[in-house]
């Protein structure tokens, strides 16, 4: 992760934290927020397309960045679904991010508690297992959110497929 990522989230945490005892509707996470998570859940990826003798999907961080907010959103929204309240589609989500793909792919998992977990079990549903597979998407970006005291799940997971 880089430094100036990880000063956004720590800027975007402090902002949030003060908003959420403004409004007083969240409580404290279930997990802490597990930074490494990503870049983890990216490498499994990566070595899943290996062994299945595929190219590596290259990493580009406005789509960890949408795909960390679609799970907070999911989380913050209290729903599950590709279709987020907030953002709309996942292609609309993405044009929003400002990026400009030719095709888009979206894998979203929620209670998973570990990388490993959630990319078994995205690679035992054969529509999950079909995106991390793609031949056609070059680039991807992995989101990750604890859950709360009041939300459905433990954790929130998505990963964002595209072709640039």
């Amino acid at each position: 992760m880089t430094k100036k990522k990880t000063a956004a989230r720590k800027k975007t945490s402090a902002t949030k934290k003060t908003n959420t005892e403004n409004q007083n509707t969240k409580t404290d996470l279930l997990y802490p927020l597990q930074e490494n998570f990503e870049d983890e859940g990216f490498a499994l990826v990566n070595q899943a397309r290996e062994a299945a003798g595929l190219q590596p999907l290259s990493r580009l961080e406005v789509l960890f960045e949408a795909a960390e907010a679609k799970a907070q959103d999911m989380r913050d929204n209290h729903y599950f679904d590709h279709l987020s309240p907030t953002y709309g589609t996942p292609g609309q989500m993405l044009t929003q991010f400002g990026v400009e793909w030719t095709a888009y792919g979206e894998n979203i998992a929620a209670g998973q508690r570990t990388p490993a977990a959630v990319m078994e079990a995205w690679m035992n549903s054969p529509g999950h297992r079909a995106n991390i597979l793609s031949p056609k998407y070059t680039h991807l970006g992995i989101g990750y959110a604890p859950g709360t005291n009041d939300s459905r799940y433990r954790t929130y997971w998505v990963q964002e497929f595209v072709r640039l």
